[in-house]
């Protein structure tokens, strides 16, 4: 027996010599390539946030923003009568921060000033949309697990408005590494490699980011839109929109809205009278272009929000549904559009009287967003249906901004469209949730009561269970620090 150890012994070790480093190379995590380049990580961490954005927000926004309401053949939604889960988050918050942050977090420390630059203001955009949808997250400890990090797996979770403060910050050190140049190319799903489309994108997420926080009572926030509007570029066209294309056919390379909901049942969604209602009141033409006829009167038809499970024996041919502009394989996912920019401008001329001209840019913005779906008389519109006049009183205008505003969003950027809703509801302007006014309606089956909607998301499960630092208690209810 001894000898047979002995002899075991002695072959292990001569294994050990012929192999070398063998061994080394075969203690190697496949899912993780230690030679993993910044390009590759950067087109990685751009296409999952278009993934959890599309996919997993974008369509549950929908619902939200009474864009879309449950069609028939679908048994009654729970999302539809606000009753959540926090499982139901889980996806979002699991790709935006283990696969889209993180690897933006690798080409900032490892990219050409340029590949960093890029990912740093996608990286604010990305971190301003968690806040916007959930208030308070994981910032300043967030992504830090590495032992190099300080090995920490149960980040803090810091508060909503200290995170938008730094956001600013983050973005001015962004646009100067843009400024240093260096390779970005190919990679870049966005804008091809174009620095000068992302520091316009950077100035406009910080106009934003400044705009959305500018009622929260911090008076110095005027002032610095007047300064950075009269000293900045913005996305100003639909070249220069913020977004990342999708081709769809023999490639695979599918919308992920269209690609999730098509790998199921399908789209069964169908158009919300709350909007339908609203685009019949003004003569809009957009209402033919965001939405199909319904089959049975060739007409576009709505149907009240929730309402699905209370009639008898709908059928599809009942209602319209989303047209391929608002639902197709090849639609590109929109982060920023030149269209919201637009609108920002004008509101923040409004409020603040910036170097912009606010009918201006309310009239460029309605225009844009015609344009890009292929609508037409936006010219007509604007002087009849949608105008906007320096005569009108300030809750006349912002509630026309706010509308018109809300029509964009439909089937292109639904999440902007939901929080603007929660944003513009403020005193003074009841535009959406007023009873008998507004232009949402409550659910039939709803869980929160009459004229309640939701104004924040749940904290996702896998959070809850294996953060101890995630706050408890939340509710549907509850607002973000900017919501008055």
């Amino acid at each position: 027996m001894k000898i047979y150890k002995f002899f075991i012994l002695v072959s292990f070790i001569a294994f050990i010599s012929s192999c070398g480093d063998n061994l080394a190379e075969l203690n190697v995590d496949p899912n993780n390539s230690p030679s993993a380049r910044p390009q590759e990580v950067l087109t990685s961490g751009i296409g999952y946030y278009a993934i959890a954005l599309d996919d997993n927000i974008n369509e549950q926004c929908a619902l939200m923003a009474q864009y879309w309401a449950g069609g028939p053949g679908v048994a009654i939604l729970d999302h539809e009568r606000y009753f959540f889960e926090p499982t139901d988050f889980n996806t979002e918050w699991g790709r935006s921060y283990q696969q889209s942050l993180s690897d933006l977090s690798f080409v900032i420390k490892n990219g050409s000033p340029a590949q960093s630059g890029a990912a740093q203001i996608l990286t604010a955009n990305i971190y301003q949309t968690l806040v916007d949808l959930y208030g308070d997250i994981p910032y300043s400890e967030a992504l830090r697990g590495a032992i190099e990090d300080g090995a920490i797996l149960t980040p803090k979770y810091d508060s909503a408005k200290s995170i938008y403060d730094d956001l600013l910050v983050k973005i001015d050190a962004a646009l100067a590494n843009l400024e240093k140049g260096g390779a970005l190319g190919a990679e870049d799903l966005i804008y091809g490699g174009d620095v000068s489309k992302w520091a316009k994108f950077g100035n406009s997420l910080k106009l934003k980011i400044l705009v959305r926080q500018s009622n929260s009572g911090d008076a110095s926030i005027a002032a610095k839109i007047k300064a950075l509007v009269s000293s900045a570029s913005f996305i100003n066209s639909q070249d220069e929109m913020a977004k990342v294309p999708f081709v769809g056919g023999a490639t695979n390379n599918w919308n992920p809205q269209y690609g999730g909901a098509e790998s199921g049942i399908g789209m069964f969604y169908v158009a919300s009278k709350s909007l339908t209602t609203v685009l019949a009141k003004l003569n809009d033409p957009r209402a033919g272009v965001l939405f199909n006829p319904a089959a049975a009167t060739n007409t576009i038809v709505g149907l009240a929000q929730g309402n699905i499970n209370d009639l008898i024996s709908p059928k599809p041919a009942d209602f319209s549904k989303p047209s391929v502009v608002a639902y197709g394989p090849t639609n590109d996912v929109i982060l920023m559009s030149h269209w919201e920019v637009m609108f920002l401008r004008a509101e923040a001329a409004l409020r603040y009287g910036t170097a912009d001209n606010d009918k201006t840019m309310y009239d460029n913005a309605v225009t844009a967003h015609f344009s890009y779906i292929g609508a037409t008389d936006a010219a007509a519109y604007l002087t009849t249906d949608a105008v906007y006049e320096q005569s009108f009183s300030f809750d006349a205008k912002i509630g026309a901004l706010a509308v018109q505003k809300w029509i964009s969003m439909c089937g292109l950027q639904e999440a902007e469209g939901w929080i603007e809703t929660r944003r513009f509801d403020i005193p003074g302007t009841k535009i959406f949730t007023d009873t008998g006014n507004g232009i949402f309606t409550t659910p039939t089956r709803t869980v929160l009561g009459t004229n309640v909607f939701p104004t924040i998301r749940l904290y996702p499960q896998t959070e809850l269970s294996f953060n101890p630092n995630s706050p408890k208690g939340r509710k549907v209810t509850d607002k973000v620090f900017w919501d008055n």
